[in-house]
């Protein structure tokens, strides 16, 4: 009877212990929901190209006509400049003041030659800034202008050229200066100017190149 009583005590203590393990132990979270991922959404694909009006195309068009017909003059410029610089250094012109017989003048070959040289430079400057504006403004239109830095950076320096062979015009037509010194800044300001004027047509040349490679891109005709 003894041992009967010893043993269902020793039951209700186990039963007491996995009770209080139960009451203690947390409950298993709940598991979670299968998520469903949608699919990608697939863009329809953007257009690349841009067909320009007929308008647009024929300002364009006019555009590079322009500035060719200024490129063309500003190279006639530079080399009629040099032949210039090799006539005054094969004749060590202008000669001395005191030359009573033949003195330096301005219809002389020399700066006949610069005159030209640089007027026709001077003109070309101002039809290749045209074309090359007249194009900026036309894909700036388009939304596709690559940007006028060089486009700046060329004016800039033509607009010194132009001003340049302004001055020597100013020199050519006034008697401030005795022959000698005359010619000589007639000289130093036209071929100076026709100078700076052919680097500006090199700013210009890659702004054009620039230009056509945007316009190739997006018409197609």
């Amino acid at each position: 009877m003894r041992a009967l009583a010893a043993m269902l005590a020793v039951a209700l203590a186990f039963d007491a212990a996995a009770q209080e393990r139960t009451a203690t132990t947390p409950p298993l979270p709940p598991p979670a929901p299968s998520v469903t991922i949608p699919p990608p959404v697939v863009l329809p694909p953007l257009p690349l190209r841009i067909r320009p009006a007929a308008e647009e195309i024929g300002r364009w068009q006019r555009a590079r006509i322009l500035e060719a017909v200024g490129t063309l003059l500003s190279i006639a410029g530079t080399g009629l400049s040099l032949a210039s610089v090799i006539y005054i250094a094969a004749a060590h012109y202008p000669a001395s003041s005191n030359d009573l017989l033949n003195p330096p003048a301005p219809s002389d070959t020399g700066p006949v030659l610069a005159y030209v040289g640089a007027s026709t430079s001077a003109v070309g400057f101002v039809l290749q800034a045209n074309g090359l504006g007249w194009q900026h403004r036309v894909l700036d239109r388009l939304g596709v202008d690559p940007g006028r830095g060089m486009f700046a950076v060329g004016t800039t320096i033509g607009l010194l050229g132009f001003t340049s062979v302004g001055a020597s015009y100013f020199f050519g037509l006034t008697s401030h200066l005795d022959p000698h010194d005359q010619q000589v800044a007639v000289l130093a300001t036209s071929i100076g100017g026709a100078a700076l004027c052919a680097i500006a047509g090199l700013f210009y040349a890659i702004d054009s190149s620039r230009n056509k490679k945007v316009w190739k891109a997006l018409a197609t005709f």
